[in-house]
């Protein structure tokens, strides 16, 4: 049976299935922060504390990939889509009640985090449907799907601010896309890969190798450093999306001192260049980098660290085209390793574990992200400014191109072993 009839062209429906999946869910995580300083004003907090609104939600999407990897085992996609959207959209649509309290948004904010069990979804995925040729492209294509996502997000929110709808309201309208989702992934999520396609990427056996299991899975030194990698990744990755655009609409000394559409296009300029970052991202891993994934790895890091460092100094922030440059280099720069880290993890583990690891990985890898927000909110209303929280993700960035040196393959993971139906194959049936 040739590569092409084993696995299925219904792969790329699954594809864009998880696609407008991940497009709903960062909608509904990104939205708010266009709006945090017309949120500090409304619900009478400082601008650190609607940070903290942000980070709130980055803590549980933590824990949530880790514990979505082994939802994802268990039950599989149909079940954690759709229990992801309803976590995002039921605490959505209920903003025009809850928003009148920062308490209450902060739980929702707690809530809506958990819709990062769906991210989880993307190592069975690859693994279990896309032929190893092809999983660098479809790992970037997903995850480009979460720049596209914030890049609406970013758009919806300051104009629908402009017409004059509450903050409130303009949350429950993002619920929309999450109701939608949900429907088509009860329509046509349903459906399992051909059992031959499970097989064909496998490498054989090796009589000297144990099996892979999940206590061995963490005893490889490329799992805690691939984690570290993505830590210091997802670091300038959230903090990135969260305070870049209060930095340029706050008035100077403290931010650019941009107005509030000029600050949210620019913004957004930053955010879209994630799209083709993630797709160029992935055909770099398959082609280019014939499958390894520190190159990207440290050309990710190199660029996002000098070019956010870049954005403090007044040359380039006073000087419109310079600071354009450095909005999109960073944009870049932060996504462009993401398809690398994703094809690695789904390259080097066994099936049954892909989706664990996955989900362990980005989860554990996305504190950094909420360590980012937390030190934005604690030292910009300390300070006054944004110095030390864009400084910051150049330390982050330079910490990580380091620890790059010491990502390797584990020798004992060099393949996963041939084996029956897997646990994450039969999810895939219920």
């Amino acid at each position: 049976m040739t590569g092409k009839e084993v696995y299925s062209g219904y792969r790329w429906v699954i594809l864009a299935l998880g696609c407008f999946v991940l497009i709903s869910y960062s909608i509904d995580l990104i939205i708010f922060a266009p709006m945090f300083p017309e949120i500090a004003r409304d619900l009478n907090v400082n601008i650190g504390d609607a940070f903290y609104l942000a980070m709130a939600s980055i803590v549980t999407l933590a824990a949530a990939m880790v514990f979505g990897g082994f939802l994802v085992d268990r039950f599989g996609i149909t079940f954690v889509f759709v229990l992801g959207l309803l976590c995002a959209s039921v605490p959505a649509v209920l903003m025009p009640w809850l928003g009148q309290s920062y308490r209450l948004v902060f739980v929702a904010r707690l809530l809506q985090g958990c819709v990062a069990v769906t991210f989880a979804t993307i190592g069975p995925i690859l693994a279990l449907w896309f032929p190893k040729r092809e999983q660098g492209l479809a790992g970037g294509i997903f995850l480009c799907s979460l720049s596209l996502g914030n890049a609406i997000g970013m758009i919806i929110a300051p104009v629908f601010l402009q017409t004059l709808l509450s903050w409130q309201k303009i949350v429950a309208l993002s619920s929309l896309p999450g109701w939608a989702c949900i429907a088509l992934v009860c329509m046509f999520g349903t459906r399992k890969p051909a059992g031959e396609a499970v097989h064909a990427g496998m490498l054989a056996e090796d009589p000297g190798r144990p099996g892979m299991t999940y206590a061995r899975a963490l005893h490889y030194p490329m799992t805690w450093i691939g984690t570290g990698v993505l830590f210091f990744n997802c670091w300038g990755l959230y903090t990135l999306a969260n305070i870049i655009p209060s930095y340029l609409s706050s008035p100077v000394p403290a931010g650019v001192g941009l107005e509030l559409v000029t600050a949210g296009k620019l913004a957004l300029l930053m955010t879209i260049m994630g799209i083709p970052a993630f797709v160029v991202g992935g055909i770099f891993f398959d082609k280019a980098a014939k499958g390894n994934t520190r190159p990207a790895v440290f050309i990710g890091f190199a660029v996002t660290g000098t070019f956010t460092y870049l954005l403090l100094l007044p040359p380039v922030y006073q000087y419109t085209p310079f600071l354009i440059i450095c909005l999109i280099m960073a944009g870049l720069g932060v996504s462009f390793m993401g398809p690398s880290v994703s094809a690695f993890v789904a390259v080097n583990y066994h099936p049954e574990l892909v989706g664990s690891m996955m989900g362990w990985w980005f989860g554990f890898g996305t504190l950094g992200g909420a360590m980012g927000t937390l030190f934005a909110g604690f030292t910009t209303a300390a300070s006054g400014n944004f110095y030390w929280t864009l400084a910051a993700v150049s330390f982050a960035s330079a910490a990580g191109f380091l620890l790059t040196f010491f990502l390797k393959q584990s020798r004992d993971a060099a393949g996963p072993e041939k084996v029956g139906r897997t646990a994450t194959e039969e999810s895939f049936e219920r």
